[in-house]
């Protein structure tokens, strides 16, 4: 049902969200397959906890329709942060975040998400095909 896609930088030869799975620990990457395979069957309004979970607690709920991907590997709160896009059919992971005492590491997740989705936005191609673990 969806596509799993993930953000290169301009001039950038690999995502941070894909280094980050790769370089992974079997948790960590046993972790993300198993909620990506199940929400990557399901409808957008499926996305919710304990898989995932719509972000809204941004000043006047203005998130942008981000969603966070949840899941727990390595002593850590793992959420991949992205939104259903650019194409129909497709979910962008923006930006590989954590979680810790109910803060989103790093602090400046949205603005790098933002960042990461108006690029998009201007250039479809900074989204590429998330590849996992064969």
């Amino acid at each position: 049902m969806w596509n799993l896609k993930c953000y290169y930088s301009p001039g950038g030869d690999k995502s941070k969200v894909q280094d980050t799975y790769d370089r992974g620990s079997d948790d960590l990457k046993a972790g993300f397959d198993v909620e990506t395979e199940y929400l990557c069957r399901s409808a957008k309004e499926s996305w919710t906890r304990p898989h995932a979970a719509k972000l809204t607690k941004g000043k006047k709920n203005d998130f942008k329709e981000y969603y966070e991907i949840r899941f727990f590997a390595d002593n850590t709160q793992q959420r991949p942060i992205g939104y259903f896009g650019p194409g129909d059919g497709e979910f962008t992971i923006l930006i590989w975040a954590t979680e810790k005492g109910d803060k989103l590491k790093p602090s400046t997740w949205r603005q790098r998400a933002d960042n990461a989705r108006e690029n998009i936005e201007r250039d479809a191609s900074y989204a590429k095909p998330f590849i996992p673990d064969e």
